[in-house]
């Protein structure tokens, strides 16, 4: 009896100790949580993106058993056109990623798919209240408190310049800085530049050169509209109520078609940074994030380079407003909703990807503007880059401090996702821009049959042009929005 009783005892410890064995080896040997990340950063971007996921998967993803995987997919439409085949399960597409980068537009059309995960209960109202308040009010869908866009990384626009070149051309003339303050300055020194160009070849006429040009031409159009009291979509439950003031797009018309068909304004490579690099424009508008691709040096036709300096400036707003208005855009992240697990552990990594901490490196780095408040300061910035060591040009360190004034001394507005949204977009963005190459290209075929440009010009600048394309514009919207 006492024999079996010892032997009992024995075994019992045995199994103990194989069971706290087996325990021990699987917590060792447990498959850590995979979350893949499909983004479109790239150079700069890319690199310290890069760099701070390798961070995490060494500190925190190591004590929580999290791995992330960082895959670039090109561009924004081709990161959106890759996902949307995953989630429809089309044919030789990738598996849907865990996290993915997206405008409002996409994760709107992902949600209304329901397969994008609600982050609000992952996230403490603690935490909540630590990010600016309308980056996460534009990945809300609804009114129940839904957050389907963790905002990771935003930018605004600010107008930058060739200031070498402006220098030259503020000395001859008498123009100074304050008339970059207004779309109507803007024109006005176009103009002055274009004149100005063209009288120092006397002997050739209307060869004056351009001065500026913009990027992302809908935020024109929706930011004009929307400082200048109409708010273009109005939505409300995902119903969108379109609002095309006839008035207002009149004044969108002649501060931007009306400069453009007269040679003041322009745009020739994909972006207009590239133009500033060939030096065909002095002045752009263009993403706080596009600082990191403002040209040190302009290369011109003939192969010979010479360096210029950068400066930056906010947003030009319309004349007589008293809102200063900018766009607030830069995509966030959505999670795909699969498990708690994985939600999770995505959310675990946003999260710290926008501390103060790792967020305000990313926006040395990238141009992109930090999503809390804390990181909203130039303390923050300036502690960033103390720390890194690294040299941060004066064009991005510049972009950065208006950036982050401009989050407190403008009003920055987006529109918010409705069905559509993305194809009505792409009409603001085209509509009047293929209007304006389209005549300009008239203009000059006009020109090369020996037409002085203003005779030329005056073919198109006219109200019964102005209103056929307005009638257009209006009609493609609505065909947009109702199809």
């Amino acid at each position: 009896m006492k024999i079996r009783k010892i032997t009992a005892v024995l075994l019992a410890g045995l199994v103990m100790a194989l069971g706290l064995s087996s325990c021990g080896s699987n917590s060792k040997s447990e498959t850590p949580t995979s979350v893949i990340v499909w983004h479109y950063y790239n150079g700069a971007q890319q690199q310290i993106f890069d760099e701070l996921v390798q961070e995490f998967n060494e500190t925190v993803g190591a004590e929580q058993n999290i791995v992330v995987d960082s895959q670039n997919q090109g561009t924004i439409s081709e990161l959106t056109d890759k996902v949307l085949k995953a989630i429809h399960g089309e044919i030789g597409a990738d598996e849907v990623p865990d996290v993915f980068a997206a405008y409002a537009d996409t994760a709107y059309e992902i949600d209304q798919l329901d397969m994008a995960a609600d982050l609000s209960s992952y996230l403490s109202q603690e935490e909540m209240d630590q990010y600016v308040a309308s980056y996460l009010e534009e990945g809300r869908f609804s009114d129940d408190g839904d957050l389907k866009i963790f905002p990771v990384a935003k930018s605004t626009e600010l107008l930058m310049l060739n200031n070498t070149a402006w220098q030259e051309f503020s000395s001859a003339t008498g123009i100074d800085a304050s008339s970059l303050s207004t779309w109507e300055g803007i024109a006005k020194a176009a103009e002055e530049y274009y004149n100005w160009t063209d009288a120092q070849t006397p002997d050739v006429p209307d060869d004056g050169k351009v001065f500026f040009g913009r990027d992302a031409f809908a935020n024109y159009i929706i930011i004009g509209s929307k400082q200048l009291g109409t708010e273009l979509f109005q939505v409300s439950g995902g119903k969108v109520n379109l609002q095309v003031n006839a008035e207002v797009m009149r004044k969108l018309w002649d501060n931007f078609y009306v400069p453009y068909i007269n040679g003041y304004y322009g745009a020739y490579g994909r972006f207009r940074s590239d133009d500033m690099k060939t030096g065909d424009l002095v002045a752009m508008v263009c993403a706080s994030s596009g600082a990191t691709y403002f040209p040190a040096e302009v290369t011109s036709e003939d192969g010979t380079s010479y360096p210029i300096e950068g400066s930056v400036y906010p947003l030009p707003n319309f004349e007589g407003t008293d809102n200063a208005m900018a766009v607030q855009q830069g995509a966030g992240m959505v999670v795909t909703k699969s498990n708690e697990i994985k939600e999770k552990a995505a959310v675990t990594f946003l999260k710290w990807f926008t501390a103060p901490e790792q967020n305000v490196r990313f926006a040395m780095s990238s141009g992109y503007l930090p999503v809390t408040y804390e990181g909203n300061s130039q303390s923050a910035i300036d502690q960033a880059i103390k720390e890194s060591g690294q040299p941060v040009s004066d064009i991005v360190r510049s972009s950065l401090d208006i950036g982050v004034t401009m989050t407190q001394d403008y009003t920055f507005y987006t529109s918010k996702a409705f069905k559509n949204g993305f194809d009505a977009r792409n009409i603001v963005e085209y509509s009047m821009m293929d209007q304006a190459n389209a005549d300009l290209e008239q203009i000059q075929n006009l020109m090369s049959q020996g037409s002085s440009r203003a005779d030329a010009v005056a073919r198109y600048n006219t109200d019964e042009n102005f209103e056929n394309w307005l009638n257009s514009f209006e009609t493609a919207l609505n065909q947009a929005i109702d199809k």
